[in-house]
């Protein structure tokens, strides 16, 4: 059994367990999921404001991570330590509290100025507390009694199920994602490359305004772009001299063998758009690209995003066989290749991006893509 094929037989494993678990949420975006359940609570609750804090136990913390009637950003406390204020206790014990005087609270992570009754409930699933639920004040003007605790404790019950299996999910995702990337980095010479092109790429997405699932789907897209080399011979993939023409023809193979390695993947319309990028990433603006030799707009946006970050890494990285440009030339030859080999207006986007930190790739941005 050949490397390619055993790596498709383990893909369609993995993909197995992700279609079963994606089958349980309607989205990929755990956030998509912590405001779909403060939003029920908030409507069948009848409150008027409401925070979803969740336990984030790698970090030690606890993070508001969805709000209604108020900013999660604009909490006095978005971000608690375990056990410290009235979400901490009710997170640490698992006892719902209810606070009729909520005027006179000192914590500020629960109470505002105009805040009068407050009832905070845990989110608990399979027997571990993972967050808790903040309800503030009616909106009959009455405050919280037995009854509303009851009812916000049966509805906790159900969305912490349903949070905790989103979370089963997003780890098992970025479990599946973080094994493909460590399979696409057999080459010791392009060690990095991938998470360069994806921190440019989605940099590049975020200053053309995509949304958050869109700047998410380009960066995993960015990640995988050169899945397709664990196709290719260690001979060609590790030389450390220029590459023969017959030996090119074989490298440029792993756009195909990446959509190939990818669809194996299901459901695989959630990986539509890497599929796409892995096998067009090279194709360019004139139609000398590979391998279907596209055009302009026929070539997906994706791509041409991967393709603009793909070619400046490979033009500023170090290799034996090559020193490498420096920024501001590799930024000049992107921009003289532009509309032709590259969309222009990537380009002249990815420019900005470079000035705005002084072609200072040290301090260029981070991304909170994942």
């Amino acid at each position: 059994m050949t490397t390619i094929t055993k790596l498709e037989s383990k893909v369609k494993e993995l993909s197995k367990l992700l279609e079963a678990l994606k089958e349980l949420n309607a989205a990929i975006d755990l956030q998509d999921i912590f405001q779909g359940i403060l939003d029920q609570m908030v409507m069948i609750a009848e409150v008027k404001a409401a925070t979803l804090w969740v336990l984030e136990k790698e970090k030690n913390q606890i993070v508001a991570k969805a709000s209604s009637g108020t900013s999660a950003e604009s909490l006095p406390m978005p971000t608690l330590s375990v056990g410290e204020g009235i979400i901490g206790k009710v997170i640490k014990t698992g006892e719902a509290e209810l606070i009729h005087d909520a005027e006179n609270v000192i914590d500020s992570s629960v109470a505002s100025p105009h805040t009068t009754s407050i009832l905070i409930v845990p989110l608990q699933a399979k027997g571990q507390i993972i967050g808790a639920i903040q309800l503030n004040d009616k909106k009959d003007g009455g405050h919280f009694d037995t009854r509303d605790r009851e009812l916000a404790a049966i509805l906790a019950e159900q969305s912490a199920l349903s949070l905790h299996n989103s979370q089963m999910y997003d780890e098992l995702y970025k479990m599946f994602v973080s094994m493909i990337r460590m399979l696409a980095e057999r080459d010791p010479l392009t060690k990095g490359h991938s998470e360069r092109v994806a921190r440019y790429a989605w940099l590049i997405g975020k200053r053309m305004k995509l949304d958050s699932q869109d700047c998410f789907e380009l960066y995993q897209a960015a990640i995988l772009h050169d899945i397709g080399k664990i196709g290719i011979e260690d001979r060609i993939l590790r030389k450390t001299t220029g590459l023969t023409e017959s030996e090119y023809e074989l490298m440029k193979t792993h756009t195909k063998i990446g959509a190939r390695i990818l669809s194996a993947i299901q459901p695989n319309r959630f990986f539509q758009k890497s599929i796409d990028t892995a096998m067009l990433h090279h194709e360019r603006m004139d139609g000398s690209g590979y391998p279907k030799q596209l055009k302009g707009e026929e070539i997906p946006l994706f791509a041409r995003i991967v393709g603009v970050a793909d070619a400046f890494d490979a033009m500023t990285t170090v290799r034996t066989y090559s020193e490498g440009m420096s920024v501001r030339e590799a930024a000049a030859e992107l921009i003289r290749c532009k509309g032709s080999l590259f969309d222009a207006d990537i380009v002249d986007i990815f420019i900005e991006i470079l000035e705005n930190c002084s072609y200072d790739l040290q301090s260029f941005p981070k991304t909170d893509a994942v």
